[in-house]
């Protein structure tokens, strides 16, 4: 009996997961974050260097080089970013964007909050709407030309190891 339950509900999940989860990831609400500057020349899950004037964000679920909206009610902006990256790993938050896209909508100034997401469709994305956001990234880019530095770990400290006394 306890195998039959168990079977049917990961078949249930199996369903949930396979056939509905494209509708309900396609928009999403919830907090929105950005990355601080010092992860400025560090690796991305995609395996890019991130850099904080691309348009860039970190996502958990949607694939890897997909276009997303992000839109800020409160300053009535959006904008769009490529997901190159996984994450937010904060509690309550669906999306990490990079400092120029945080300009860009106004999220600088707020810090965490909320925001609308939506995934780009294949369909809505043609050559010349990829080509000028990759113009964008690169003018922005341009503007800001830190070179990339590698993220240094600081050194941990060692423990000492306790003597016996002598007598």
């Amino acid at each position: 009996m306890l195998k039959k339950q168990i079977s049917f509900q990961g078949l249930l999940l199996f369903f949930f997961i396979v056939l509905l989860r494209p509708a309900y990831c396609q928009e999403q609400k919830g907090n929105a974050t950005f990355y601080h500057s010092r992860f400025w020349g560090g690796k991305t899950y995609s395996g890019e260097v991130y850099h904080p004037y691309k348009f860039t964000a970190a996502h958990k679920y949607f694939p890897m080089g997909a276009w997303v909206k992000v839109y800020f009610p409160k300053t009535k902006k959006s904008t769009y970013v490529r997901v190159n990256d996984r994450g937010p790993y904060r509690r309550g938050a669906v999306i990490d964007i990079s400092l120029a896209a945080a300009k860009e909508i106004g999220l600088v100034s707020y810090g965490v909050s909320s925001v609308r997401i939506q995934l780009v469709s294949d369909a809505e994305l043609s050559d010349s709407l990829t080509k000028a956001w990759a113009m964008r990234d690169s003018i922005a880019v341009s503007e800001h030309p830190k070179p990339l530095k590698k993220i240094k770990k600081k050194p941990r400290k060692k423990k000492r190891k306790k003597r016996a006394k002598v007598k």
